[in-house]
């Protein structure tokens, strides 16, 4: 019969509850991974040869759901943000004594923060290199709305064909997003290459269709 050894100082009746909270969280946590398995396996099994380009994809959501290219300071910052982290995950030669991600050492606080100093610092040196040695190719696209609170928005980088985006406002539109972003990666599509090889793409494309 297996046994559950609790050593610290919790009395009987708290150890008990930490028991049952901790029972109730693996369950939970299991529940959802067999959830993740089953929406995956009905996904991968709907996902046909289609594909189309970040290009045609660029005029499906202009066309069809009615974005609108943005531009000025706010995007062109959120251009240089995405433009270092690209540059920390593709290109970390570039960042010389930075290259390496730095690794948490310890769960102690002044490790936590040495931790946060350190990649700070390694995101700085990121924004720091300069476009002629690395550039991405970044569009934003949001749907107008007459609440400035409200906001929905595409990302498309093509350089490495990636696609993002998010949504603020009530939850009318929050699952309005969500139809959107899904139909936005059905329309993108995988060849059947990527279906044969599981590939990045692929693996994209079923994310997006399992949220």
């Amino acid at each position: 019969m297996r046994k559950n050894t609790i050593i610290g100082g919790a009395d009987g009746p708290t150890s008990v509850s930490l028991i049952k909270k901790n029972a109730k969280l693996i369950l939970r946590r299991k529940l959802e991974k067999c959830r993740y398995k089953l929406k995956r396996a009905y996904v991968e099994r709907t996902i046909k040869a289609n594909s189309h380009t970040l290009d045609e994809v660029i005029d499906y959501i202009v066309n069809v759901h009615g974005f609108v290219e943005v531009e000025g300071e706010e995007v062109h910052q959120e251009y240089n943000e995405m433009r270092a982290s690209f540059i920390m995950q593709h290109a970390p030669e570039l960042l010389g004594e930075y290259a390496t991600m730095p690794q948490l050492k310890s769960e102690s606080k002044e490790d936590i923060q040495a931790h946060i100093r350190e990649f700070q610092e390694r995101h700085q040196r990121a924004m720091e290199i300069p476009i002629e040695k690395f550039d991405i190719d970044f569009h934003k696209f949001q749907i107008p709305f007459d609440d400035i609170n409200d906001n929905m928005y595409i990302i498309i980088e093509k350089r490495f064909a990636y696609i993002g985006g998010g949504v603020s406002g009530n939850k009318k539109e929050m699952r309005r997003f969500h139809k959107i972003f899904k139909d936005v990666h059905k329309y993108y599509g995988v060849t059947r290459e990527d279906i044969e090889m599981k590939s990045k793409r692929y693996e994209q494309v079923v994310r997006a269709l399992i949220r």
